[in-house]
Parts: structure tokens; sequence; C-alpha cells
């Protein structure tokens, strides 16, 4: 089921992708393709998946973090507000949807966190 910010990708006619910003009773969504309103929900990674009140939060902590120059910062940033986030369960898709984006900083870096953590379970010694 779509919901209002879901990404749209280039179907049929239609060459531009766009995002769902209206639900009509008859089950059809009204898709706008304006570059800046799919900006608004996917600044950084396509955030199908999130409702609205999600992305809002995703892209709102990452444009705080974005902020920065250095990726290595940016990854430590990313994963403080993620163990920030954890202790809400309702953050749990948001903090997800983060770690995604950490996995491609830490690609394109080539660098790891410096403080994570991890159920000492499963830790191999």
């Amino acid at each position: 089921m779509a919901q209002i910010g879901d990404l749209v990708p280039k179907s049929g006619i239609y060459t531009e992708p766009g995002v769902v910003v209206q639900k009509k009773e008859d089950g059809t969504v009204v898709v706008d393709t304006e570059p800046m309103t799919v900006n608004k929900y996917h600044r950084y990674g396509n955030t199908t998946g999130l409702s609205e009140q999600e992305k809002t939060k995703f892209n709102t902590v990452l444009d705080e973090i974005y902020a920065k120059e250095n990726d290595v910062e940016k990854i430590n940033d990313i994963q403080q507000e993620m163990e920030q986030l954890k202790t809400d369960p309702k953050n749990r898709n948001v903090v997800q949807y983060l770690k995604n984006q950490q996995s491609l900083l830490i690609r394109k870096a080539k660098s790891l966190p410096r403080y994570y953590t991890w159920d000492e379970n499963q830790i191999k010694t």
C-alpha cells in the first residue's frame, strides 16, 4: 500500500520519477514529478516504506549530520543518532534507514564508526 511521499520510479509513458502526494478514496494516488517535491522526501536515499512522519524524522536527522564535510564524522554522528533512537521501539524503521545510509558512507569513506553497541553474545573471541 502506497504512503504519502513514496517514490514512484519511471513507469509506462511517464519518464520522470515522482512521489505520492495524495491518496484518493477510489484507490488511486496523485504523483508529483516536481524535483523539489521528490527532494522533500528523498534527499538522501529512497525512503519508500517509511511513513510521512518517519521520512521527515529521517531527513531532519541527516540534514543536521550532512551539514558537515567530513564523511567519517558523518558516520560517527549517524551511529550516535541510531544509538539514541534505538531506545524507543517506534523509531525502529528510521534506525534501519539510517543504518542503510551509514553503510553507503562506510563504503565511500572506507571507514567504520569509532564506537558502536553490539550484543556481547555475538562477539567471537
